[in-house]
């Protein structure tokens, strides 16, 4: 069942929200605290947040501008704002759809499934900048060029780019790509050393980049 979380302060427009996507089979959840709200919408990580930009404590452009750089969750912003500043700062800060209220039900649920289709087909590659990871099969790809990783080096460079742009520690790389923080760190470096020449055969430079006292993350510079 695909969830959508949706941050709204008006409780009877939610409640009416609610029951509107929930009679469509999806589950719609809602956040405890609006300050924080992005840190809960992240943890839940639903399959469609919907925002509105007026809210007590933060605002939706907030939300939005934090979902964007930290997560893959496309956004649909719902709000009584219905100036163009408003519809081209959603856009800029990368939500997917602008909607002012109030909004026709079939019209919404059409671009809320609309959006949820198109980053259903996304979910299996990580994109950041001109670099593209398909996880299923570990292709790296950069701008014309690519390189395809056997399954420990994807895995690793997988880590990496989801966590994008922090850091891992070692001991999590080793847990996730190893089941065990007991392996030797040495085969650790061993994958990292293949992963960074393969990354500049195609012209990815320095991606890969120790964290003192913390463990590695990926870097992208355009």
């Amino acid at each position: 069942m695909k969830k959508i979380t949706i941050v709204e302060d008006d409780k009877i427009l939610y409640k009416e929200l609610e029951k509107l996507f929930e009679n469509q089979g999806y589950q719609v959840t809602t956040v405890d605290s609006f300050k924080d709200a992005h840190k809960e919408i992240e943890q839940i990580n639903p399959d469609l947040a919907i925002l509105d930009i007026n809210l007590p404590e933060t605002s939706g452009f907030v939300i939005c501008k934090y979902l964007k750089e930290n997560t893959s969750i496309p956004v649909l912003m719902l709000t009584g704002r219905d100036t163009l500043e408003d519809e081209l700062e959603s856009l800029n800060l990368g939500a997917d759809e602008y909607l002012t209220k109030p909004c026709n039900p079939t019209r919404l649920v059409a671009r809320a499934k609309k959006l949820m289709k198109i980053y259903e087909k996304l979910r299996d590659v990580i994109l950041i900048g001109d670099v593209a990871l398909d996880i299923s099969s570990y292709k790296l790809s950069y701008k014309d060029d690519y390189v395809i990783f056997p399954m420990t080096e994807g895995e690793i460079l997988r880590k990496l780019m989801e966590a994008y742009p922090k850091p891992v520690g070692k001991e999590d790389l080793l847990e996730e790509v190893w089941s065990s923080k007991y392996i030797d760190e040495n085969i650790l470096q061993v994958n990292l050393t293949r992963i960074r020449k393969k990354l500049k055969a195609i012209g990815l430079n320095d991606a890969i980049v120790n964290v003192r006292a913390i463990g590695y993350k990926f870097e992208y510079k355009d």
